[in-house]
């Protein structure tokens, strides 16, 4: 065993490397060479080191990784949990209360608008409100006169149609006003409201904004929309020749485009029944195991639906550093004064999938270990500088 004092830009290197003495003899003639491998050596970073070569750790995740067939999907919402905001008559926005992200409460007040048009309409209902109450007084009248002969039928039906109608147009008034949250009780003692308050249908949150202060917006058109995210789940393709091998409780298991190293989990919950003639794939729903705050509807995710459930030991493949042949991992060895200490381990490696790797390795304790999942290159360049100043 030697050990190495050497000086590497950025990294401060402590190396040891195991020698091996290869011997052979043959007739009392013994020749005898050093071989030197760098199956395990150990590098010290101190804090200020770690941030500079952006190493980041990990733990080793036992997962399946066998079978998977690949089903490309995206984050989705069912559509009972998502909203378009509208304001059921033309307005011109005064003031919005919320921004894209903001979470609402179901009625909470969203937007604050006027509407002459709203004003309009309160008007009217007071017009056919008083119309109506002389109209139901005729009507009553002209009922208990035909009761006693007094009046024609035909007077009788003649106050019973302009009563209906002036039925039927206060009830269509006073629903409208109710879909804008008008206060009819208040309406009706003459109190007209001036502003249109739009509140939020559903509780979640604010996920797109289509309007500005002072901007005009017709009934039809969608001011905010607002999505509930507690209820997300998965939709993904499936090649038809893929889809024979699913079935309704299969495990799937998904990354984020940017986030490769962390696994999330869900489930097959439906599978299609008809098979897309262009792209040939059949649609797959598939629910979340947990939920993740991080989760947006319409995020793209690089997703497999697990058919062999065997479960190995792996990491991100980004973590292994291969030399030839061989392959090796970096895990946190010890943590001292002076930083912290990895430890090169030489591993045998199985299948990869997903940006996975399997780690088959005799010893179970190893996978207990903290293991550098980003920043691997600059503690293997550091051990090639050692080993090239030794030579």
């Amino acid at each position: 065993m030697k050990r190495l004092n050497l000086f590497i830009p950025i990294l401060i290197i402590s190396c040891q490397f195991a020698c091996q003495e290869k011997t052979s003899s043959a007739e009392g003639n013994v020749d005898s060479h050093d071989s030197t491998t760098l199956s395990e050596a150990s590098v010290q970073l101190s804090p200020e080191q770690e941030v500079i070569t952006g190493i980041r750790r990990g733990n080793f995740l036992k997962q399946p990784l066998a079978d998977l067939v690949k089903a490309p999907g995206f984050i989705d919402s069912p559509p009972q949990y998502k909203a378009s905001i509208n304001a059921f008559i033309t307005v011109f926005v005064e003031k919005i209360h919320f921004i894209v992200g903001d979470r609402v409460a179901k009625g909470q007040v969203v937007i604050t608008a006027s509407s002459p048009d709203y004003v309009s309409l309160q008007q009217q209902y007071l017009e056919i409100l008083n119309h109506h109450a002389s109209l139901k007084s005729d009507f009553e009248r002209k009922q208990a006169l035909r009761e006693d002969n007094i009046s024609s039928q035909k007077e009788f039906e003649e106050a019973r149609a302009a009563f209906q109608t002036a039925q039927a147009k206060k009830s269509a008034l006073e629903s409208n006003l109710q879909l804008m949250g008008t206060d009819i009780p208040s309406l009706e003692q003459g109190t007209i409201q001036s502003k249109v308050f739009v509140k939020s249908p559903i509780s979640g949150k604010i996920s797109a904004l289509q309007t500005s202060v002072g901007q005009h917006s017709a009934p039809h058109e969608v001011l905010m929309e607002v999505i509930n995210a507690e209820h997300l789940h998965v939709e993904m393709k499936v090649l038809e020749q893929d889809i024979t091998k699913l079935r309704e409780g299969q495990a799937v298991v998904f990354t984020l485009p940017d986030f490769e190293e962390q696994l999330f989990r869900g489930h097959v919950y439906r599978i299609g029944n008809t098979i897309d003639p262009k792209a040939r794939v059949v649609q797959v729903h598939a629910h979340l195991d947990e939920e993740n705050d991080s989760f947006l509807p319409g995020m793209y995710i690089n997703s497999h639906v697990v058919i062999n459930q065997d479960s190995v030991w792996s990491v991100p493949s980004d973590a292994i550093v291969r030399e030839g042949s061989d392959t090796f991992l970096f895990v946190l060895q010890e943590t001292n004064e002076s930083g912290k200490v990895y430890l090169r381990k030489q591993v045998r490696t199985g299948i990869e999938a997903m940006g996975y790797t399997a780690i088959l390795h005799p010893d179970e304790a190893l996978f207990q270990d903290s293991v550098v999942v980003a920043g691997t290159y600059y503690l293997s360049n550091a051990l090639n500088e050692a080993g090239g100043h030794d030579h």
